[in-house]
C-alpha cells in the first residue's frame, strides 16, 4: 500500500505534516509518527513495515505500534488517500 499521488499534496512544518486532498478540500495533520508513516508510504509499504519503522525510530512495544499503524491507515482508508495493491 502506499499514499495516493493523483490530487494529493503535503506539506512538513515542524515535524508535522498537513496532507491536503486536492479533489475534496479536505486535509488530514499528523503528529510526527504519522509523518514517519505517511513519509515511508511513498512507496508501497506493508503494515508490517510500518509497524517496525515506530519501533525502531521511538522505542515502543510493538502491540502499540501495530494498533497505532492501524488507526493511521484506517484513517487514511477512510479518506481515501490509500492505495492498496
Amino acid at each position: 500500500m502506499r499514499l495516493r499521488e493523483d490530487g494529493v499534496t503535503w506539506q512538513e512544518i515542524d515535524g508535522e505534516l498537513v496532507i491536503l486532498d486536492l479533489a475534496s478540500s479536505t486535509y488530514l495533520t499528523t503528529n510526527g509518527s504519522g509523518a514517519l508513516v505517511a513519509k515511508l508510504l511513498q512507496a508501497d509499504r506493508s503494515a508490517e513495515d510500518l509497524t517496525a519503522a515506530l519501533v525502531a525510530e521511538y522505542g515502543v512495544d510493538r502491540a502499540v505500534a501495530a494498533r497505532d499503524t492501524e488507526a493511521f491507515l484506517a484513517e487514511l482508508r477512510r479518506r481515501e488517500l490509500l492505495v492498496e495493491a
